[in-house]
Parts: C-alpha cells; structure tokens; sequence
C-alpha cells in the first residue's frame, strides 16, 4: 500500500501479487515453478510503467516510475522515512538478532533495522522494491511458498499483509512465518488497526516531512475497508487504492492460534503490532 496512512500516518503498502513464475533467491537458491492462485487477468491488469491495475489495488506514479504488481508505487517507498516500525522491531527482539523481513518493499524499514545491527534477510514478490534494497540479503520471491531451510529468531510480517482480501492467503503468510521461526523466536505481524480503520475519512490530510498524504476514498463496509490516498512531493504525486479485510483482536487471536503462532502480546497502544510465539 502506498505511502497510507494508519495509526500516526504510518507509510503503507502491500508486497505484490499475483505471484512470479518462480522464485529466485540472490544468494543462488532456486525453487520450482509455482501455480498461481488467481484467476488469469486481461492484458491490461498489468498496467504500464507509471500506473498497476491488480485485484489488490491500483497505483500511479505522475513521474512514470515503475509500480509493484499490487499498485505500491516503488519511488515513493524507496524515499519516504521508515517511521516508527524499526524502533518497534528493535525493541522486540534480542540484539544483534538476524531478521526474517516478508514483504521487504523497497527497504524502507530493511535499512534501519541494518543500521540497528540486525542481519536482514528481506523478502519481496517486486523485483523493482527488491532492486532498492541495500545491506541485505534480497530474496525474490512469493511469501507463500518462500522455504529457505532456515530457521530466524525473528521473521517480520508487516505493511498490513495479514489484511490481505484473496481467500486463503493470510493463512498460507502465517504458514511461511511458522515455517521460519526458531521454537524460542519470535513473530512480529502489523494489522490495520480497527478503529484506526472506522476513523478513516476522505479529505484526511498530514504533511510529513517533504510529503504531503491526502486519504481520497475511505469506506469501511461489512468489515472490509476500501480506502485511497494521494502522496504528493513537490511535483511528483503518487495514488494508491487498496482493500483491506480488518480484523478484530479476537479474529488476530484465532488466526495466530491456527497457525500455532499464538499472540503472545501487542506492542504498542494502538494495538497495531502483535508479537506472536511458536506453541510448545
């Protein structure tokens, strides 16, 4: 999600989707071909340099630069602040602690948890977020079928991914976290926040640093929130819409359980950031 606003306006995005043909590992790992999970798009689904079209959202970009495959427009990830999540991060896990970062975008929390002393192995379905990330080890990839034969002490869901409305996909996330945690790690998941969600109006502005976030759309319907937003720095502007499926915390309860990841405790006040355990 584009440079959204949640919480203290907090920059949003997704990792994109549909997922690759394959998955590509930097470091030489190679997996096998994937079978898509959704359904063939038309041509013009792909968009073009400049503007995405995809079930997840639609993005633009007035400067033509390229856009991930779920509408994130890649220069405004790779220069907006990191915000207050590596601080979060940090605090939540050891020292020195290597990180497993699902969903990396163009490293925008990446290089502060580097700067921080953690070894980040991130993680994007965009090749274009991937390209921006610097100081880390890059996996090309799609979350869900991600299998690095390697356990973390820390593995990183954020950019509101565990929001995601394609059926079965916040599991199979939830599945590649289990999958990468050691028994006494840690898991750290961001939702959007259901009041921040109910709060969420058109016409909503903040001014953040050089940028200045304009929320354009915000419907919350049957638990399910359409909202857009128009990021505009100087002459550049850059829009994203995207749809997220909020969850209540009795439903983030019942998800990290099923994945025998059970929420051990919220982070912060806004009840944003969830802190999950392996079930012994």
């Amino acid at each position: 999600m584009c440079g959204c606003v949640t919480g203290p306006f907090d920059v949003r995005r997704r990792t994109g989707r549909p997922p690759p043909a394959h998955l590509a590992v930097e470091a030489g790992r190679r997996a096998g071909p994937l079978a898509s999970r959704h359904p063939a798009r038309p041509p013009h689904a792909a968009g073009e340099r400049g503007r995405r079209v995809s079930p997840l959202g639609t993005g633009t970009s007035s400067d033509g630069g390229p856009v991930a495959p779920d509408g994130s427009p890649v220069g405004l990830y790779r220069s907006f602040p990191p915000g207050r999540e590596p601080a979060l991060i940090h605090g939540a896990v050891p020292p020195g602690a290597a990180v497993l970062e699902l969903g990396c975008g163009a490293g925008r929390i990446t290089h502060a948890l580097v700067d921080l002393g953690h070894p980040v192995v991130a993680v994007d379905q965009s090749a274009d977020m991937l390209a921006c990330v610097q100081g880390a080890t890059r996996v090309h990839a799609d979350i869900e079928e991600l299998d690095l034969a390697r356990e973390f002490p820390a593995v990183v869901l954020a950019s509101f991914l565990i929001n995601t409305i394609v059926p079965g996909q916040r599991e199979a996330f939830l599945a590649t976290c289990a999958r990468h945690v050691t028994d006494d790690g840690v898991v750290l998941v961001q939702r959007t926040s259901p009041d921040w969600a109910a709060s969420l109006r058109p016409g909503r502005e903040h001014r953040s640093g050089e940028f200045l976030i304009t929320i354009t759309e915000a419907r919350l319907e049957g638990g399910v929130l359409h909202a857009a937003q128009e990021c505009r720095r100087g002459e550049t502007v850059w829009t994203h819409s995207w749809t997220d499926v909020v969850h209540s915390d009795e439903d983030m309860e019942k998800l990290a359980a099923s994945a025998w990841l059970p929420l051990d405790r919220w982070l912060d006040e806004e009840r944003e950031w969830a802190l999950l355990r392996p079930a012994r």
